[in-house]
């Protein structure tokens, strides 16, 4: 069990999305002072993307009107990295945000955790759920933890409009603020996205033909075994609640 002084450990980010399908909720929970960081390093793999493109379409065509129309189309296809929608470019950069969450994670003691747990009748239930699922679980960071200056962030597109929830999530769960925010053009809903699409493949022991899917399950597997190796005795990064 890790040894951990809660008073480092008080306030936190923490990033909401759903999968529809297998009714599934994800969270990404983050240490506060690690989300400028993470935010910045996810930013980088992409911006290294878009670089990437454009010379390697630099190459291909001579002409103006035809590069513009194509480096346009391979930004639009690359804006969402979500895991139903994996091809070459956004495999790349789904292994470089794997690569990402599993080197903050490996820091330590607690910059980063997920978590994927069944979706309930709501996001306000499902929500609570995770409230009470992180009071009942062993880890010591974050058993008892204080929730007082802590912000959620929803997926707004998951999430039914006109229906005010977010202050009786923020006041039922003690936490300072509760936004809906554009998952679209939000990197960490993206990395949130990702891991809860990962997890619930694990979970349901699901299979794909997808070779973009099966190179960054691949990476995950990879990325996992080196940092646990790392740091063998921590709890695991990812906590699945069947």
């Amino acid at each position: 069990m890790l040894n951990i002084s809660h008073n480092l450990l008080t306030d936190f980010d923490l990033f909401v999305d759903e999968d529809v399908r297998s009714r599934r909720i994800g969270i990404l929970l983050l240490e506060k002072n690690l989300t400028p960081a993470l935010a910045q390093a996810l930013f980088r793999v992409r911006e290294d993307s878009q670089a990437f493109i454009h010379d390697d379409l630099r190459k291909k065509y001579s002409a103006e009107q035809e590069f513009r129309a194509e480096l346009a189309d391979r930004m639009k296809q690359i804006r969402e990295i979500k895991w139903s929608g994996l091809n070459v470019m956004r495999s790349f950069i789904a292994q470089g945000f794997l690569e990402n969450f599993f080197h903050y994670w490996a820091k330590g003691p607690l910059p980063i955790i997920f978590f994927n747990l069944p979706f309930l009748e709501g996001h306000f239930e499902s929500i609570n759920n995770f409230f009470k699922y992180l009071e009942e679980t062993k880890a010591e960071a974050l058993k008892d933890m204080q929730n007082s200056n802590s912000v959620l962030f929803l997926d707004s597109f998951n999430t039914s409009a006109g229906l005010k929830i977010e202050h009786k999530i923020r006041i039922t769960n003690n936490l300072s603020r509760c936004y809906r925010i554009d998952s679209r053009s939000h990197d960490l809903i993206q990395l949130c996205d990702l891991l809860l699409g990962i997890s619930t493949h694990h979970l349901m022991g699901k299979t794909t033909q997808s070779k973009s899917k099966l190179r960054v399950l691949d990476s995950f597997e990879r990325l996992s075994k080196k940092y646990t190796k790392k740091h063998p005795g921590t709890y695991q990064s990812i906590y699945v609640e069947k």
